[in-house]
């Protein structure tokens, strides 16, 4: 490998270190390089913190006049929550910037190559692209389209089970894949869960064993408005209710906790509208929402063609039984509309977790929607701009 990907791949392990506390805003990691050895490094750590270049640039240890700068994602060049990182680059005397991934936020993308040119610094933009693009492909569909990145969470039985005929769910999962489930929490910005789960296992659903500076917002589909006023969910500090017009809304009070209830138009069986509760809670920032619903749930986001990550761990446990419960699960009849068997995704990642397997999906929501799915409207740019 030479140089120029050495310092690159070092940019990108700088980057993870800010997997559970720098979203909604992507992870980018920076290497300020002179004279061949490295003297400044730097991490966007925390969302609304300084950004990786900024603190690359107070990390120095010698002047970073006439070095070069490594960075994964483009450098912005707007006022958000932090001034654009190009005027820092340009009055730092940087001579040469290597970019990684090119912006995917159309006010900003290509945007900050040209500003750093004009000012006389050379410019590559490229190096190791895939690899830094994969850094985040949450932020990357949400500056595109304003909607959530959403990844869907399954525990089950080898046979395809999470639950027997009685409900009982406990503990399908080893103590290594409940781990996991919380370091997935700690990525999201938002975790859901169907009325259904809920009620049958009343989980608090927040990031535990995990340091995170924000906990996520917790967000349960509730069509019917059944949800219990002492559920353990409302022990967190941001709950949003999702339920439909044709429901008896009660407001739910708690004492220094923010309780939201959102009525949204009433999707296939009157349930809650999927593709209208990504768009209101991408409205509010959410760009990366983790789903931890029932088999219903789960079938729901995949056949409604909104779902882009699947991971399911499978644990070495036969469930067996008629009525036992499937983690996945949508009408008979759209099967039946369909000339192939099933939906078939790509295999992204196998990891062991103790007894378990973890088992990591990719989808292509464009490509297979079982039911049909309604399209995303592109974000303006003055509205990208707001959530930098």
């Amino acid at each position: 490998m030479d140089k120029n990907k050495l310092y690159m791949f070092r940019a990108i392990e700088l980057a993870r270190k800010g997997r559970y506390d720098a979203h909604p805003n992507p992870m980018v990691g920076a290497v300020i390089v002179k004279a061949g050895k490295i003297i400044g490094e730097g991490t966007h750590l925390r969302f609304g913190g300084p950004h990786a270049e900024i603190n690359a640039l107070r990390g120095c240890v010698a002047s970073p006049k006439g070095a070069a700068l490594y960075v994964t994602l483009e450098p912005c060049s707007t006022y958000g929550k932090t001034p654009p990182c190009t005027e820092a680059v340009i009055k730092a005397g940087i001579k040469r910037v290597i970019i990684g991934a090119q912006d995917p936020n159309p006010a900003n993308s290509g945007k900050a190559a040209e500003l750093l040119r004009r000012a006389g610094i050379k410019v590559k933009i490229g190096s190791m692209a895939k690899e830094c693009a994969a850094l985040n492909p949450a932020f990357n569909k949400f500056m595109r389209t304003g909607i959530p990145f959403v990844t869907l969470k399954a525990a089950q039985s080898l046979d395809g089970k999470i639950a027997d005929s009685a409900g009982r769910s406990r503990w399908i999962s080893g103590p290594e894949a409940r781990r996991e489930t919380h370091k997935l929490r700690a990525e999201a910005d938002a975790v859901l869960a169907g009325i259904g789960t809920v009620l049958a296992d009343d989980p608090l659903l927040n990031v535990r064993g995990v340091a995170v500076k924000r906990q996520p917002l917790i967000v349960v589909l509730d069509s019917s408005f059944r949800v219990p006023a002492d559920a353990r969910i409302f022990k967190n500090e941001r709950v949003i209710v999702a339920t439909t017009r044709r429901a008896s809304v009660t407001a739910i009070k708690k004492p220094g906790r923010t309780v939201e209830i959102l009525v949204l138009p009433s999707g296939g069986g009157g349930r809650v509208s999927l593709p209208a509760l990504l768009k209101e809670l991408g409205a509010i920032g959410v760009a990366h929402l983790l789903v931890e619903g029932g088999g219903k749930v789960l079938g729901s986001f995949i056949s409604e063609g909104l779902a882009d990550r699947f991971i399911c761990f499978t644990s070495p446990l036969i469930i067996g039984g008629v009525e036992s419960k499937s983690s996945v699960v949508w009408p008979d009849t759209l099967n039946a509309e369909r000339k192939e068997l099933g939906v078939r995704i790509k295999t992204a990642g196998v990891k062991r977790c103790g007894e378990d397997l973890m088992l990591d999906f990719s989808l292509n929501p464009e490509t297979f929607p079982v039911g049909r799915r309604a399209p995303a409207k592109p974000w303006s740019k003055a509205e990208l701009c707001s959530l930098e």
